[in-house]
Parts: structure tokens; C-alpha cells; sequence
């Protein structure tokens, strides 16, 4: 049952003491607070719609982005935007009238020191007791009203932070979402992932601290009257040196910046990486790549180190002069005041000290119609994949034709229920023309005009996007069940069939990215995806989307689907299977053919004309109808139509075809682009050899600083005793002043230690971990591991821990002071100790379910918006980022929920703890009253009794607060330490063949049979076959019949349940998967490129060092023009390695795999994505380099696997066919004739 928010309608009483949060407590302490939905709601202030509405209203927060249509370039000054003014526009007035409560707490602040010089003067003379009552009455006053200020100031200010919190990542999410993804390119995934966790973090930090910037002056000015009424003009020698400090502090602080800059930029760098080897871990495990990536976020990791380390001596340099400063100020005020002849009595002692902290105090803040419409309209348009030139060289394009990769002067016009095929060659601009449509590229000229923009565009991608949910979910995406339609979707999407042998048919969880399923599979969700939305989309961009399933179920889906389910609709078609869609496009005598040519047309050309002659054969359209009847036939090149016309009229005599008018192909010019506390604190602090010396050092430097605050006798007056005292308090600071640079410097060393530990040994036990952890476990809760967590464990837990340390040693020093001066102090004590103890325990078993519930609740925002930002290509045609952003407020909501509950409980027991101060307080202050009258009492005892009881009002409430959030950190190292111990690993096996292996290539199955999961049926049951040495074998079968399972056990990246592979005769269980994966090369099904450069994607291990080499590979693959124009070897990919087409990364793949001297080579669909020219290069590259190799292809195109010695057929896990190509075929009845005559 849900908790109400009693805030609201708490009364003024219940308010000011935090009553109304009681039924909390008491949930937490009868351990009730075991799932989100039992704490409080949010208060209206708090609402997280109402504040992402309200801060994403502010003009300054909207983004500049129009899905659809493009707004013409102006040469106009734009506003500087910065969240500093929009935090203003929206928080600004709530935020500053706090400051009202600052003063006032501030003010009764200085109450204290000033009442306690009178009350130790009424000490030590005879004045009457109601003046000794006055006093005691006014510090009990003081004392209280300041504490409830201070609460509710502290209360106040937290509640701004958490609306700040919900504003800016739910800003952040809303921009990534809205804006043009030209602009969402600058960053990495990496840099949004820390806008979103991290550098809110530090934002919403930053609130508490605001309000010391303007109460500095007014505190240090009222510090430094106090002192001169005190000591006069020999406060001078003190303030020197305190202003001093403040300098240098200054210095220390500007330093400490500047490492932490750095610090930030390498994280920044190191998530990034991280999270793309978490993207392509799969490329990773086949290559055998985990020691060399662990290496490169291993650098990082020690750049990132070194700017720590020196972001941690240089605190901790501040840390020293923080302690050590009013202890030399006091030394040096009261020498100097000594030595000019004035009496240093009780009261000025006391008054002096209490105000010199507070000084410190400061200096530390310091620091701190309806014919058919028009659905489609493009003019003259060009489109960039980067940002538009400056004004001045819009008049001349090609001025930034060599920077940027273009489409340039497109006039396409489609009239609605159209369906146009987009074809052409691999990387000529396809998927590049569907994202100018889609609103993902930057419109440089021209204009663009999509007539159902309101209603969406229904896109999908050549990539499949899927989310962490069931396969149901995948395709509803928030919209209705119905039963009927599901059932008829599904049917046309040819996936009933999947959906009965997987286990909970679509209720089974597909993994993060769709991992569990195989390429069609995926392919297929997505299309249904995009079909569960045809009534209400009338734009369908598809961008070959049958290029992952056979040709049996691509016919089966382009017929139900595409013509059936989205027949009446507009849509656009890219493809690269121009012989398999021949055939699905000969009922369309109205066919829109856009053809594009890529790089020169000589080499380009012939696809073309063999299109157009494949049209013509295939009766598509008749010969003379290319200009009567006007099917648009497009060609879009680098240079003009005229440049080329002669050349291709040659080509059409040559190749006996009709002439095609010039008047029908308009020109254009195009480029295509791109885990027990006690552990917890062994591995935090034990890291260090010293780090048990670090309670030692505190201890001593505790009781050292109790001795430096022992009264000063001032009776008789000798000035030679005074100074005399003053010697033995000089040799006390210094000892103080010693101990205190060790501890500081102590604790630097080992968190620094414990923050390089937990990350070697964190990176470790996930890249050792299976491929089966990666499906299972969402990516943003591994990515929080190695962000949030790992930064908590760099910086905040060691500086949590050391203040809880130091505040425990300081609350029981001022217990032993304050009895020892006062010891009837010790009967109040008892009672009190007993209450501090029952609150401080009632606390925190609400406290420790809270934390729990604030970091379960953090988690799926992180991994929503990974989630997100990977398919953001995908939501935004569909029209869905509102469903995204408010599922994105739906978990920032649970999550503040708990925060604003943490932060009650937290108020909760500072009140009470604030009370129990002032009880403390008010009692000695009647303590020593009552002493005076009934006995002699030492005004030096009472000064120095009342000074620390005045500072255990905070001290009470900063152990249990800094005790908590160091408790919160520790669940940080808690999930660290179970990842690193709890994290399933791959097998172990270290033995590596001394002898050189494989020699042959030679690969034995011998009965093998493979389950992901213990719930699921067998992928591979009893598969057994012999491949000879350097025999070329292809692999087919209907999609989800086990092949890529195959490779999967070929290269150890899953146990396999029964059965034994033998390489050489060597079983692949009894050698070490680096070994077996380094001896083998693959080109995947989902190519994986990661940022940097050509270079370092073609040759990441290094071991190619010349450049021809390089080249070769290459030219080999077709690839060297388009290295050219992106500028060498050394040109950036971008992240992912988005500059290149999905055809084009398959081809650097296989350039990858060239420059490799293996014995096995295996491409699973590696012609997925290219077209058949592209493909006959292949197959020849393939056939010439890897002559002696053994190669076993996958693939759905028949073709591919013609030249192959052997063809094995899959089906449901089995081998149910094998043989030659060629005599399959002549047996009508075989299964792979069947698929080739599909």
C-alpha cells in the first residue's frame, strides 16, 4: 500500500520538529520498507512532471529541433544558453529567500562565544546567580532557535537540490531524445551517460555550499569585532597569518580544480570506451580482445589516477592547514598578547579559541484536398552528417566538400500509398537518404517537406534496436493489446513458428539489444514493431530490412507485410537483394526506382545498367516506357549528368539496351558517411599498509588536540609562567600539527590505493566474464559499476570516512572534557547517552531501506537512458520520445521518492539530535551555576567545559550523519565487491600449445549439443560433421535454425552441454580461449566498429606497422576510395564507427580479418548488408587470400555459397543435410534445393 506525503497537511508543530515523518520510522524500524511504493509521495514542489515541465517550458531549455522540416540557416547571433540562468529563471527566488534562515542561524551562531565570556566571567566574580540564570537562559535560546533554523535551512536547501536533480536529468533525457541528431553527435554515450550521473551530481552538490559565498564576508567581519573587543590590535598577527592561509588555501583550491578538470575529462574518456566494449563485447570476446582493450582502459584508468592523486595530496595539504591554523593563530594571538604586558584570563581564553574555530570555520567554506498528397517533397536539398559551414561559404559547397560527407541536390518527390525502391552499392548513400527524411542529418540548402509529420514516421533501421523487455513489449511498446491483430501481425511476420519453441513463446525476455535472439529474429520484431503502427503511420522508411532472413521468409514478409499489412501506405525501400526483389516487384507498374551510384561512375555503372536490364528482362517495364510511362528512375553520382552521359550511352550499346532519355535523370552530387561492512573495509582502506594506523593517528591527534585546550592556570599572574604554559602549548600544537599531516596524507595514500585496486580487479572479473552475463545483465547497471560507483569509491568514500573517524574521536574527547570539568555533568550524561543511542538505532534500520531503495530505484534510470540513447534513430520517426521521456519521469519519480525520504528520515534525527545538543548545552551551563553557589569551581574548567559543549550540538549530528553516508559509499564498494567475487567466469584453462597450431584448419563436431539456459530447449542437438584442412564450406539454413550457434561453440564463447569440438586433433576444452580465439577470425553479423581511428579499427593489436600492408587490405575489400576521402588511416570513425554504412563495416571487417595469418576463417552473414557486387568481391577476396584457410560461411543468399565445396544445412539445432552445392541442387526434393529455388 502506497504512503501518502504528510507534509502537506502536517501542522506548524508537527512541521518544525519533523513529527509527520514518524510513520516512516516506524515502517523502517519494523523492517516495512521493502519495496518503493511504501514510501512517501512526493510533495507538489516535488512532483517530477510538474518540474520537467516547468524548466523544459524556459525557451532557454527547448531545443532548436523540428523533426520533419528544416528551418532555412539565418545568419543570426544566438543566445548563450547556460543551465546557471535557467536554474535562476526557475529556482532562483525559492533558493535565495533561504538565505533569510542562513542569517538568522548564522547570527545566533556568535551567541555562543559571547554568552560564554560572560558566563565565565560571572565565575569568576560575584556577581548575582539571576545573572548566571540570564546567561544559561540566553544560550539555551540561542542554542534552540539557532538549531531549528539551521535544520530547516539544511531541509529547505536539500529540497531545491532534489528539484534541481529531477529538472536537469530529466533536461538532459528530454534534449538527447529532441534534439537534432547532428548536434547529439558531438558527444559520445559516454559524455551524456556523465551529464546525466555525475555532473548533476556535482551540481546538485554545489546548493549547500551557495549560501556560505555571501555569509563570509558578514561571518568574518563579526569574527573579527569579537576578537578585537577580546585582544585589541594584537589580533593583527593572527589575521596576517589567517588571511594568509586563505591564500594559500586558494592556491591549493585553484589547483585542486585544475586536477579535477582533468580528472573528469579522462573519466569521461575511460566510460566511454567502457561502455562500447560493453556494446560490442560480442566482436570483443571473437577476437580475443579482452588484454588488449583491458590495457587501453587500464592507461586511461592511470591518467585518471594521477590527476586523483594530485587532486588527494593537494586536499589533503588543505585538510592539514585546516586543522592545524587556529591552533597557530591562538598560539600566536595569545604570545603576543602575553608579551605586551596583558593578563590572559579564563573568560578570554575561552572567548578567543571558540571564535578562532570559527574563523577557521570560514576559511574553510572559502575554499570550498484529396487527390493523392504529396507525402514526401524534396527541393534542391543537401544534407550534412556535420555541422553547417559559416554563412560566408554557403555560396560555395564544395568549399566544405572535402570536410564533410553531403547529399547533395536532391529533387525527389513520392506521392502518397507509393512504394519506392532505394538500390545501389555499398556506401552510396541509401540509409543516408532515409536519415535526411527521418530529420537525423543537417539540411545545408534547399528544402524538404513531409507531409505526415504529425502523425510520425514509422522507421526501421539496417541495426536492430531492441529494449531489455519481453518480445510482447518489444513490439506493443506501450500501446493496447489487441488480440486479434497481434495474432494476424505476427502470422505475416512469419514468426509463429519462433515463437512456439522458445520458452515462454513472446513473454520471453529478449536481453539487452535483442542478444537472444538471432539476426532474423530481431529483424522481424523490429518490422513488427513498425506494422503494430501502420494505422496510424502513413510514412515507412525501411532500410533492408530482409537482408538478415532467407529468402523463404523475406517472400513471405514482403508479400503479408509490406504488400499486405502496409498496403495503402507510402513506402520507401532500400535494399541491396535486387534479384531477390525483382521478383516481389512485378506487380508494380508504377515502381519508383532510386538508383545510386557511389564513387566513379566507370566502376559504378555496370550495377546500374544491370538493374535497369534486370527491369526490363523481368518485364517490369517495358523498354519504351521509361519515358512514356515515367517510373522515376534516379541516378545519383559525384559529378554532373553531362560528365558522364557518353560513358553510360556506350555502356547501354554495349549491353544491347534501349536508350534512356537524358532529360529523365536529373542531376545530383552525393557522399555517404559513419559486491559484510567488515570486507568492505578491508578492501577500501586495507589496501594500504598503513591504512590501521590512520584510527592510531586520529586517536593521537585527537587527544593531543584536547591537551592543547587544557585552561591555562592564571593565578598568581607571573608572566614567566604564562609563557612557560605557552612553551608547553607550542610543543603540544606541534605535535598536533605533525600527527595531522600524517593522517592527512595517510588517508590520501589509501584511498588512492583502494580506488586503483577495485578497478584492476572490477575490469578484470567482467571482461573474463561469459557472453551469457552480458545477455542477462543490462548494460547502464554495468556501465553505474565503473561511473557512480567507481567515482563514490575515488573520491567521496575516503573523505566520508575520514570525517566520521574524526568526528567520533572529537564527540567522545568532548565527553571526557566536559565530565572532567564539570563531573556533575555525568548524571545528565547517562539519560542522554541512553536516548542518543534508541535514535541514532531507530534511524538507521529506516536509513540502510532507504539507501537500498535509492540505489535499486537508480539503476533502471541509467539503463533506460543507454537504452534510449541506442535506439533514438528508431524513437524519434515513430514519433515516441514523449513515451520515452515519460517512462524516463516515471523512474526519476521512484527514485526521488526515496531520495525525498532519506532526506526527511535525515532531518528526522538531526532535529532530535540538535535538541539533545541544546540539552547539553543548557545543562552544563546550570551545571557550573549550581557549582559556583554550592562550591569553589575553576572558571578556567567552566570555559573549557562550556566551549566543547557548544560544539556537540553538531558534533552529535555530524557522527551520525557522516556515519550514514559513509555507510551509503560502502554500498558502492558492496556492489563493486560483488561483481568482482560473485560474477560467473569463462574457464580457465592457461595451457597453450607449445607447437605451432592449427596447421591444417581441420574441424571435427562430434555429437555436440548446446543449451543458453537451464529453462531453455537445446540450440544445437547432436550436430556432428568433419571439415578438412583449407576446405571451404558454406552454412544455410532458415533463420533461428542454429547456425551462428555453430560459431558460437566453434569459439568457446558458450559451454556447450554434450558432445566434443576437435581442432587438429586438439579438444578446444583443453587450451585457453585466447589462444583458440586468437588463431581464428571472424566478420560478424552485427559489425562492431570502436571510435579512433581507420588505424586502429583495421590493426587494433598494432602487430601491422606498415602502411602498404594496410592499403592492400584495403583495395582488397573495396575500401580504399572511401579512405581516401575521409582523409587516410588516421581519419576518425566516430563513435561506433558511424561514418561508414553497415556494408561498409563489414567490408573493414573483412580487411581486418586479411591482415590476420589464421588458419580459420568464419563470416557469418558477412554479405548481409553489401550488394551483389560487393559480394562477388568477396567471394573472390575470399577465394584468393584465404585459399589455404578453412572458411565456413553463413548466409541466407544462396550464392554466396555456390563456390563452396561443401553446403551444410541447418534446421531446429540439427544438421539435416551436407554435401556439395551441386549435387543438392540436382536432388529437387533437398532441402537446399527448396531454398534455392525460393
Amino acid at each position: 500500500m502506497t504512503s501518502e506525503c504528510h507534509e502537506e497537511s502536517a501542522g506548524c508543530f508537527s512541521k518544525l520538529f519533523f513529527c509527520w515523518a514518524q510513520p516512516l520510522m516506524k515502517k523502517g524500524a519494523k523492517k516495512l520498507l521493502n519495496k518503493e511504493s511504501c514510501v512517501y509521495f512526493l510533495p507538489q514542489d516535488l512532483n517530477t512532471k510538474t518540474l520537467s515541465e516547468k524548466f523544459t517550458s524556459d525557451p532557454q531549455n527547448q531545443p532548436n529541433n523540428s523533426q520533419f522540416e528544416y528551418q532555412r540557416l539565418e545568419n543570426k547571433a544566438t543566445k548563450s544558453r547556460t543551465v546557471l540562468k535557467s536554474l535562476h529563471r526557475n529556482f532562483g527566488r525559492t533558493y535565495y529567500l533561504l538565505g533569510l534562515l542562513k542569517f538568522g542561524s548564522d547570527m545566533l551562531g556568535f551567541a555562543g562565544p559571547i554568552l560564554l565570556n560572560y558566563l565565565v566571567k560571572y565565575v569568576e566574580s560575584n556577581e548575582p546567580t539571576i545573572h548566571g540564570c540570564y546567561y544559561a537562559g540566553g544560550l539555551f535560546l540561542s542554542s534552540f532557535i539557532g538549531a531549528l533554523l539551521s535544520t530547516h535551512f539544511d531541509y529547505q536547501v536539500n529540497k531545491v537540490s532534489l528539484r534541481i536533480k529531477t529538472s536537469l536529468i530529466t533536461a538532459v533525457f528530454n534534449k538527447s531524445m529532441l534534439a537534432k541528431p547532428v548536434s547529439l553527435a558531438q558527444f559520445s554515450t559516454g559524455e551524456i551517460t556523465n551529464f546525466m550521473s555525475t555532473d548533476v551530481n556535482r551540481i546538485v552538490n554545489f546548493c549547500p555550499s551557495f549560501h556560505q559565498f555571501w555569509s563570509l564576508p558578514i561571518q568574518v567581519v563579526i569574527t573579527l569585532v569579537l576578537l578585537y573587543q577580546q585582544v585589541g590590535v594584537r589580533l593583527q598577527a593572527g589575521l596576517v597569518l589567517a588571511l594568509l592561509m586563505i591564500l594559500f588555501n586558494r592556491y591549493l583550491a585553484k589547483k585542486m580544480g585544475e586536477y579535477n578538470k582533468d580528472m573528469m575529462g579522462h573519466k569521461d574518456d575511460r566510460v566511454k570506451l567502457m561502455t562500447e566494449i560493453l556494446l560490442g563485447i560480442r566482436v570483443v570476446k571473437f577476437n580475443a580482445w579482452e588484454n588488449l582493450l583491458s590495457d587501453r582502459i587500464n592507461s586511461i584508468r592511470a591518467k585518471e589516477l594521477k590527476s586523483l592523486k594530485g587532486l588527494k595530496y593537494f586536499d589533503a595539504g588543505c585538510v592539514y592547514l585546516w586543522a592545524t591554523t587556529p591552533v597557530l593563530i591562538t598560539l600566536l594571538t595569545f604570545s603576543i598578547y602575553s608579551i605586551t604586558g596583558h593578563q590572559l584570563t579564563a573568560a578570554k581564553v575561552c572567548c578567543v579559541g571558540w571564535i578562532t574555530y570559527i574563523l577557521n570555520y570560514l576559511k574553510k567554506i572559502f575554499q570550498n484536398n484529396r487527390a493523392k498528397k504529396k507525402v514526401l517533397r524534396i527541393e534542391n536539398g543537401t544534407f550534412s552528417w556535420g555541422f553547417p559551414p559559416p554563412a560566408e561559404d554557403m555560396n560555395g559547397l564544395h568549399q566544405v566538400q572535402g570536410q564533410d560527407q553531403l547529399l547533395r541536390d536532391l529533387d525527389i518527390t513520392i506521392k502518397e500509398g507509393e512504394l519506392v525502391g532505394v538500390v545501389g552499392t555499398v556506401g552510396a548513400g541509401k540509409s543516408s537518404l532515409l536519415s535526411a527524411i527521418s530529420a537525423r542529418m543537417e539540411r545545408l540548402d534547399g528544402s524538404i517537406h513531409c507531409g505526415c509529420h504529425d502523425d510520425g514516421i514509422a522507421i526501421v533501421m539496417q541495426e536492430s534496436w531492441l529494449q531489455h523487455a519481453t518480445i510482447r513489449d518489444n513490439i506493443l511498446w506501450g500501446s493496447e493489446y489487441d488480440a486479434a491483430f497481434y495474432l494476424q501481425v505476427v502470422q505475416c511476420c512469419a514468426l509463429k513458428e519462433d515463437f512456439a519453441v522458445l520458452p515462454s513463446g513472446d513473454s520471453t525476455e529478449v536481453g539487452e539489444n535483442g542478444v537472444t535472439l538471432s539476426g532474423g529474429q530481431k529483424a522481424r520484431v523490429v518490422i513488427l514493431i513498425s506494422s503494430v503502427y501502420l494505422q496510424r503511420k502513413k510514412l515507412y522508411l525501411l532500410d533492408d530490412p530482409l537482408a538478415a532472413v532467407d529468402q523463404h521468409v523475406a517472400g513471405h514478409i514482403f508479400h503479408e507485410c509490406i504488400d499486405g499489412l502496409l498496403g495503402g501506405t507510402t513506402r520507401i525501400l532500400c535494399t541491396h537483394h535486387t534479384n531477390v526483389h525483382f521478383k516481389f516487384f512485378q506487380n508494380y507498374s508504377t515502381l519508383k526506382i532510386i538508383i545510386w551510384i557511389y564513387a566513379f561512375l566507370v566502376s559504378a555503372s555496370f550495377y546500374a545498367i544491370q538493374f535497369i536490364q534486370a527491369l526490363l528482362q523481368n518485364e517490369i517495364v517495358s523498354p519504351l516506357c521509361i519515358a512514356s510511362h515515367s517510373p522515376d528512375i534516379i541516378l545519383r553520382r559525384h559529378s554532373t549528368w553531362t560528365n558522364h552521359q557518353p560513358m553510360l550511352k556506350r555502356l547501354v550499346h554495349d549491353r544491347r539496351l534501349p536508350p534512356i532519355h537524358a532529360e529523365h535523370l536529373p542531376c545530383s552530387n552525393h557522399r555517404r558517411p559513419w559486491n559484510d561492512h567488515h570486507h568492505v573495509l578491508r578492501v577500501a582502506l586495507g589496501c594500504c599498509p598503513s591504512a590501521a594506523t590512520c584510527c592510531v593517528l586520529l586517536l593521537a591527534y585527537r587527544f593531543v588536540l584536547l591537551a592543547e585546550n587544557k585552561p591555562i592556570k592564571t593565578e598568581p599572574p607571573i608572566t614567566h609562567n604564562v609563557m612557560w604554559y605557552l612553551m608547553v602549548y607550542g610543543i603540544i600544537a606541534a605535535s598536533n600539527s605533525i600527527f595531522t599531516l600524517i593522517r592527512a596524507f595517510t588517508f590520501a595514500y589509501g584511498g588512492i590505493r583502494a580506488a586503483t585496486r577495485m578497478h584492476v580487479k572490477l575490469l578484470a572479473s567482467i571482461m573474463k566474464a561469459p557472453i551469457s552475463f552480458f545477455d542477462a545483465t543490462p548494460l547502464g547497471r554495468i556501465i553505474n559499476r565503473f561511473s557512480s560507483d567507481l567515482y563514490t569509491i575515488d573520491d567521496f568514500l575516503p573523505f566520508m570516512l575520514n570525517i566520521f573517524l574524526a568526528q567520533i574521536t572529537a564527540v567522545l574527547g568532548t565527553i571526557i572534557i566536559t565530565c572532567y570539568g564539570l563531573p556533575w555533568f555525568a548524571v545528565l550524561l547517562l539519560p542522554l547517552a541512553v536516548c542518543y543511542y534508541y535514535i541514532q538505532y531507530y534511524y538507521r534500520l529506516t536509513s540502510r531501506e532507504l539507501k537500498r531503495l535509492s540505489s535499486i530505484s537508480l539503476s533502471p534510470i541509467y539503463a533506460h537512458f543507454n537504452e534510449s540513447l541506442m535506439g533514438v534513430s528508431t524513437i524519434r520517426p515513430f514519433n515516441r520520445s514523449s513515451s520515452f521521456i515519460n517512462h524516463n519521469m516515471e523512474l526519476v519519480d521512484r527514485n526521488q521518492r526515496c531520495n525525498y525520504s532519506t532526506l526527511v528520515a535525515q532531518k528526522w534525527l538531526g532535529v532530535r539530535l540538535q535538541m539533545m545538543g541544546v540539552v547539553m548545552v543548557t545543562g552544563v551551563a546550570v551545571t557550573a551555576i549550581v557549582q559556583h553557589e554550592v562550591q569553589f569551581i575553576s572558571p578556567g574548567m567552566v570555559g573549557l567545559a562550556l566551549s566543547y559543549a557548544l560544539s556537540v550540538t553538531g558534533g552529535l549530528s555530524g557522527v551520525i550523519t557522516s556515519f550514514t553516508e559513509t555507510e551509503k559509499h560502502m554500498v558502492a564498494v558492496e556492489r563493486q565487491s560483488y561483481y568482482i567475487n560473485n560474477v560467473p567466469q569463462e574457464r580457465g584453462i592457461s595451457t597453450r600449445l607449445s607447437s605451432p597450431w592449427p596447421l591444417d584448419g581441420a574441424i571435427e563436431f562430434k555429437e555436440v549439443c548446446l543449451r543458453y539456459r537451464p529453462n531453455l530447449p537445446l540450440a544445437l542437438d547432436g550436430v556432428s560433421f568433419q571439415i578438412a584442412g583449407g576446405e571451404k564450406v558454406g552454412i544455410v539454413g532458415r533463420t533461428g535454425g542454429g547456425k551462428s550457434s555453430l560459431f558460437l561453440v566453434l569459439f568457446g564463447l558458450v559451454p556447450t552441454t554434450g558432445g566434443a569440438v576437435i581442432i587438429d586433433g586438439v579438444n578446444i576444452r583443453k587450451i585457453s580461449t585466447d589462444q583458440l580465439r586468437g588463431e581464428m577470425a571472424i566478420i560478424p553479423q552485427d559489425p562492431f566498429l570502436f571510435s579512433g581511428s581507420l588505424r586502429a579499427n583495421l590493426d587494433p593489436t598494432g602487430a601491422v606497422c606498415a602502411d602498404e600492408r594496410l592499403w592492400w587490405a584495403l583495395e582488397s575489400c573495396g575500401l580504399r576510395g572511401v579512405a581516401e576521402q575521409m582523409g587516410g588511416l588516421d581519419s576518425n570513425m566516430g563513435e561506433r564507427g558511424q561514418r561508414l554504412s553497415a556494408g561498409q563495416r563489414q567490408l573493414l571487417c573483412l580487411a581486418r580479418a586479411l591482415l590476420r595469418k589464421v588458419k580459420i576463417v568464419c563470416l557469418d552473414e558477412a554479405t548481409a548488408n553489401v550488394d551483389l557486387e560487393s559480394d562477388r568481391l568477396i567471394q573472390e577476396t575470399i577465394l584468393t587470400h584465404f585459399k589455404r584457410c578453412t572458411v565456413l560461411t553463413i548466409a541466407h543468399r544462396i550464392d554466396s555459397v555456390m563456390r563452396s565445396d561443401r553446403v551444410i544445412v541447418m534446421d531446429n539445432g540439427h544438421v539435416i543435410e551436407i554435401g556439395e552445392p551441386s549435387q543438392l541442387l540436382n536432388q529437387p526434393m533437398s532441402f537446399f534445393a527448396q531454398l534455392a529455388n525460393q
